[in-house]
């Protein structure tokens, strides 16, 4: 699995995983251990469909050997923000919207899935204009170099050496990255930008 999407599935307090092609979970971090009751031993290894059993906002089974999302990730499509529901450890099923954010490395794809509870969708503040999008220039050059170091897995201290800029300086583009998108986490910012080209 690519170190960077290790570090985006663990840099974020939301629920996030990541699976590799075949839908193998290679990365669980706490949050996704608390909020779907399953321990990171057992998750990792499982096939997500299996573990997860996701479907759609109709009820209607939609994860499986033939993933949609997968197979859009492996023909290096967009792949659109999605309202899924998961089963828990407890057999309870939750609603989620879930995000992917796909990374090649060396020829391999890895997709981190970052799942907001549904119940906190509707206090979302529109993105910027009156569509709910992200206008196309809201970041700055800056801004752009910042999160294209953020989807590579680089700290914030990494990207001030590999920037020329302070840490704090990282931090303070970081912040305004994060309420320009209104992201809630550095893992949402980077799937929001690669999905409107603002990266």
């Amino acid at each position: 699995m690519a170190s960077g999407a290790h570090s985006l599935v663990f840099s974020t307090r939301e629920p996030a995983y990541a699976v590799d092609r075949n839908g193998r979970i290679v990365a669980w971090n706490p949050a996704a251990s608390e909020t779907f009751g399953f321990s990171g031993a057992a998750a990792l290894g499982s096939k997500c469909w299996e573990l997860l059993q996701g479907r759609d906002a109709f009820d209607n089974e939609y994860c499986g050997t033939a993933c949609p999302i997968r197979h859009m990730a492996m023909e290096h499509r967009s792949v659109n923000r999605c309202r899924m529901t998961f089963r828990t450890a407890s057999g309870e099923r939750r609603s989620f919207t879930l995000t992917t954010l796909v990374l090649f490395d060396n020829g391999e794809a890895t997709l981190i899935h970052l799942c907001r509870n549904i119940a906190h969708a509707g206090t979302e503040i529109p993105l910027g204009s009156a569509t709910g999008r992200p206008l196309p220039g809201v970041l700055t050059q800056r801004e752009r170099e910042v999160v294209h170091q953020l989807a590579d897995g680089h700290s914030t201290r990494e990207i001030a050496t590999l920037l020329g800029i302070s840490v704090s300086t990282v931090r303070s583009h970081v912040e305004h990255i994060l309420r320009k998108l209104n992201a809630h986490s550095r893992l949402e910012a980077v799937a929001i930008s690669r999905r409107l080209g603002l990266d």
